[in-house]
């Protein structure tokens, strides 16, 4: 009986152990090309982390997937692939620093530093590069230093994507946030600065089929009633043919919300989508330098004077980047200075509607900077329970014993407020609920 007893404890104590045994094995970061592997947070899936080549992990075994090890890496914990973790230390590859195969890594950097392995964690603007690679900019604004796959950026920063060309291939096309260009000369590089959103980059070579283009289906399963409009600052746009030529005329900006009639081909196209051609508006003595797409400035390897947008499924404004070209012939005194250009910002109403900077009783749409517009519940309740402006709750101040009594802030219940709008702005109604 008492070794029956043993036996039972010995196997329970086998069992205990055996999670502890998984959890404590180690592999190692290993990617073909040398570059870190993405750690990414356990419930948003965003990018937390980058854990360099050869780094010494520990999964949790508990935690962990099929698809996805649970490792922590300099205090930090999330998901990263299994694909690219292996049991045996990796060997060394040229240009490409190892770390020590010992399971804690080196301390994080401070944010913002052009090599740690962590930058921004959680915070400003995501950019990813596929077939290509993320760097900061040196001096003479080329990449340099630690490359990324995926980056957090603030406006201040400045980056370069450098394509990461297979033996044998050639750049054929860049697709940039699902949308495909073709630049009327080859980008070999694109310098980033400004950056007013999340970009997501993919260089696309001959013989090889983009990862992140959306396709035509894709766009009519998720069209809805939002205005998309491309638009144009010191260029034109023109539509295209099936063949990719140009047609029926230039504009400055095009509204393609709904279904509408391509004037290159006299057709309609399903709306939601748009393919065009974008050429800047060059004057004498200038040259183009970049491009802004919004407000987020893109400098080209060489020179682009025209490219064109393959459908294209929001909306977007295109304004080229202007460098003086001095001449002999030109004196200095009739070189004129840079055109002021208005801004120009969206609005969108929840459960309202706005009137103004050529609007009337619109959910959503375009107004240049300063423009003052009336906003007017529409949540289907005839009182107002408050008003939210970019996700803040609007309040007004009221007196409480005459005009020198005091003065208390409360929330607006009004059934119609007014803004300035200097920023891109989503203004919500929320009515009060018998």
């Amino acid at each position: 009986m008492k070794r029956f007893l043993s036996f039972i404890v010995l196997a329970v104590l086998v069992v205990t152990l055996l999670p502890l045994q998984a959890m404590s094995e180690t592999w190692y970061v290993y990617t073909a090309n040398g570059k870190t592997l993405n750690l990414r947070d356990p419930y948003t899936n965003r990018v937390i982390g980058h854990i360099p080549y050869g780094t010494a992990l520990e999964p949790d075994s508990n935690l962990s997937t099929q698809t996805a090890a649970y490792v922590t890496y300099n205090g930090v914990t999330g998901f990263a692939q299994w694909r690219f973790l292996q049991k045996d230390p990796p060997k060394p590859l040229a240009g490409v620093q190892t770390p020590a195969p010992v399971a804690v890594a080196p301390a994080i950097e401070a944010p913002n530093s052009k090599s740690g392995n962590i930058i921004y964690q959680g915070s400003g603007y995501e950019i990813t590069a596929h077939g290509a690679y993320i760097q900061y900019a040196n001096k003479k604004n080329r990449g340099e230093g630690q490359k990324y796959e995926t980056l957090f950026v603030n406006a201040e920063d400045n980056i370069v994507i450098t394509p990461d060309v297979p033996k044998g291939k050639k750049i054929d096309y860049w697709v940039i946030n699902g949308a495909r260009y073709d630049f009327s000369t080859t980008v070999k590089y694109l310098r980033m600065t400004d950056a007013d959103d999340n970009f997501d980059f993919e260089v696309v070579y001959t013989k090889s089929v983009s990862q992140t283009l959306i396709s035509p289906e894709d766009i009519q399963l998720a069209r809805n009633d939002d205005i998309k409009e491309i638009q144009t600052r010191h260029a034109k746009l023109s539509h295209m043919t099936e063949q990719l030529k140009r047609g029926g005329g230039w504009m400055d900006s095009f509204d393609f919300t709904q279904d509408y009639i391509n004037k290159a081909t006299n057709r309609i196209e399903p709306g939601g989508q748009i393919t065009a051609q974008v050429k800047a508006t060059v004057g004498k003595n200038q040259k183009v330098r970049g491009w802004k797409f919004n407000e987020t400035k893109l400098y080209p390897s060489a020179t682009i004077n025209y490219f064109t947008v393959r459908t294209l499924n929001t909306s977007m404004t295109y304004e080229p980047i202007f460098k003086s070209v001095a001449t002999v012939t030109d004196p200095p005194t009739q070189r004129q200075p840079p055109v002021e250009v208005p801004a120009f910002y969206r609005v969108s109403c929840i459960n309202c509607t706005f009137s103004g900077g050529g609007h009337t009783n619109a959910t959503s749409g375009i107004v240049p900077a300063g423009t003052k517009i009336t906003v007017t519940n529409k949540s289907g309740s005839t009182e107002v329970s408050e008003w939210q402006v970019n996700g803040s709750t609007l309040y007004r101040s009221v007196s409480i014993g005459g005009k020198k009594g005091q003065k208390l802030k409360v929330r607006n219940t009004s059934n119609t407020i007014t803004r300035t709008i200097n920023k891109d702005t989503t203004i919500r109604c929320l009515g009060i609920i018998n």
